[in-house]
């Protein structure tokens, strides 16, 4: 019985830790889901270092365009926007982790005047 235990526990144990693991979005500017003025640029607050490997914003019925990427991993990314019309934006990410996997992700935010 107390091996079963001690088996589970450690499955636990791994699953907790694992989950922690991957860097993820914690705060952004603007916020997922905002209404506003056109931003100049983009600021992602991910939960550890990570390095962006691909960043495109798209409006709402035009081609994707692709944003430079930042070169050094940091915890905070601020990326410069060109000017943006009013519409609904979706901003998406990948990034690798300091722990070496990759994870994506994205926000969408509206712009209602340039």
């Amino acid at each position: 019985m107390r091996v079963t235990q001690c088996v589970i526990a450690s499955v636990l144990l791994f699953c907790a830790v694992n989950a922690h693991a991957h860097a993820h979005l914690s705060a952004s500017i603007p916020q997922d889901g905002s209404t506003g003025k056109a931003p100049e640029q983009i600021v992602l607050t991910f939960s550890e270092s990570a390095r962006l490997t691909a960043i495109s914003l798209q409006r709402e019925g035009e081609a994707s365009r692709k944003l430079a990427v930042p070169a050094t991993s940091a915890a905070q990314v601020t990326v410069p926007l060109p000017k943006l019309a009013p519409g609904r934006y979706t901003l998406s990410w990948r990034l690798l982790s300091a722990d070496g996997h990759v994870t994506s992700g994205s926000l969408h935010f509206t712009v209602a005047e340039p």
